[in-house]
């Protein structure tokens, strides 16, 4: 049996909790080649498989890997993107949830889209999807000036407003409780750091519980979970939102904090300063609002400065000097976010 190897040579998936799953079956070029060629018609339209061929494009260890497939078959090459998942039921609930967008509208044919779904491989735990050909949106916001990113900004509001507009409500719910638990968790591992910023988390923590408290009630919508600009793709006129495994339903402000929030950790990476993106923040705001977006202005604050608390986690927890500054950069951000 064939298997991915590293440049090294060394397995990509070694001995976890995916490898049985993963480093078996689906990375077999001969039995997902097979696997393909007993898809009804409805689902693979393009004859017997010839060659499958694999590249790793991304570890989820130990959840999932991410693939890019090229399939050949009497009518050419022909290519897919394929996610491995360690739990059979995650996989085919990611590609139920896409499965019922596409039949409601958001498919080829529309401007606001996801890759068409085209089978899940209970044998294999593989799910199968187009391959989207275009523009990512991270490019722009990384190379473009200022014009194009606000451009590119408007265009992905305008996805987010549809979808949260137009998309079927179902998938688990993801609560103002269930956001709060999530930085408890967060607040916990930095305070395991003492000093500065375990004393700055603290007081997030303290302001994220107040203002929790008076958020009211909150109405639901369908949300994508982790919506932001490398998960978006332009592909001509139509804009293309992928990456569904953290679906569920929210409230809208969750999104459109996720989306500015990923601005923010992009610049401050990216660009050296947090506010360098601002504008196009404000872009995505104000596109969100004009192309009938739901309310989100009172609950925004909340849920940017929870994300502000995480992005600080993850920061503290690669143990580096730089990530460090930044991880105080997310805590002062949401603190200022909270205080305003």
């Amino acid at each position: 049996m064939s298997q991915l190897l590293d440049a090294d040579g060394s397995p990509i998936l070694r001995k976890t909790r995916a490898a049985s799953v993963l480093d078996v079956a689906a990375l077999d070029p001969v039995e997902l080649g097979q696997q393909i060629s007993q898809l009804s018609s409805s689902q693979w339209r393009w004859g017997v498989v010839e060659e499958v061929r694999i590249e790793l494009l991304r570890r989820h260890l130990p959840s999932h890997c991410t693939f890019e497939f090229l399939v050949r078959t009497e009518s050419g090459w022909h290519a897919l993107i394929g996610k491995a998942y360690a739990e059979e039921a995650e996989g085919r609930d990611v590609h139920q949830a896409t499965e019922v967008l596409w039949q409601a509208g958001f498919d080829r044919k529309a401007e606001v889209s996801v890759p068409r779904p085209i089978a899940y491989v209970p044998s294999l735990r593989l799910l199968l999807q187009e391959k989207v050909k275009g523009l990512v949106a991270r490019d722009i916001f990384k190379y473009g000036d200022e014009r194009l990113r606000a451009a590119a900004a408007e265009r992905c509001a305008q996805w987010l407003a549809r979808f949260h507009a137009r998309a079927p409500h179902s998938g688990p719910v993801t609560s103002v409780e269930t956001m709060l638990a999530r930085s408890e968790g967060c607040w916990r591992l930095i305070s395991g750091e003492g000093g500065a910023l375990a004393a700055q988390a603290g007081r997030l923590l303290e302001r994220l519980r107040a203002a929790a408290s008076s958020l009211g009630s909150v109405a639901l919508c369908r949300g994508h979970g982790d919506f932001r600009c490398e998960h978006v793709i332009f592909a001509g006129r139509r804009t293309v939102t992928f990456d569904w495994d953290l679906h569920d339903l929210a409230d809208p402000a969750r999104d459109v904090a996720r989306f500015i929030f990923m601005l923010q950790r992009q610049a401050l990476h990216r660009l050296g300063d947090i506010r360098a993106l601002d504008r196009s923040s404000e872009a995505f705001r104000e596109a969100y609002l004009a192309a009938g977006g739901l309310p989100v202005a009172a609950h925004l604050p909340f849920y940017k400065a929870a994300l502000c608390l995480r992005g600080a986690k993850k920061d503290v927890r690669t143990g580096r000097l730089k990530c460090r500054t930044w991880a105080e950069a997310m805590l002062d951000e949401g603190l200022r976010i909270l205080e305003q």
